[in-house]
């Protein structure tokens, strides 16, 4: 696996962890409650300044998670576009030495070529010249 699917499996697993401590502890709370009425005489009635301590307790876990998701979804993201960059960099990188390289063979080959025809030019002229002397 590369790093970034290293980290996006690390992200899917703490998100997992997150949601599964979230459930226990409403499932705890819920269990509490239930159990105010399960006992033999009266039932009591919950402390509702305490179930709104949980509740917002819980809201809090769940929001701390999300935001511990939410920058490790940005650092994974951030060292992917990294890596594409680097790697976008190289290959221009590469494309223009091979361009250079070519250009530059191009150009030698076409100054042999244009140095070849002259030669040839000057030697048909003086050919010629050397027939219409005679």
């Amino acid at each position: 696996m590369t790093a970034s699917t290293d980290q996006f499996v690390d992200i899917a697993k703490r998100s997992s962890d997150a949601v599964t401590d979230s459930l226990r502890t409403w499932t705890e709370t819920v269990q509490g409650f239930a159990g105010q009425f399960t006992g033999g005489g009266r039932p009591q009635l919950p402390d509702t300044g305490a179930a709104v301590d949980r509740a917002f307790d819980v809201a809090e876990q769940v929001l701390t998670q999300q935001r511990e998701f939410a920058k490790s979804v940005l650092g994974a993201s951030r060292s992917a576009v990294e890596t594409m960059t680097e790697q976008a960099t190289k290959a221009a990188e590469s494309v223009t030495e091979h361009t250079l390289h070519n250009a530059e063979r191009v150009s030698g080959t076409a100054e042999k070529a244009a140095q070849d025809g002259a030669e040839k030019a000057a030697g048909a002229t003086r050919s010629t010249r050397a027939s219409s002397g005679k």
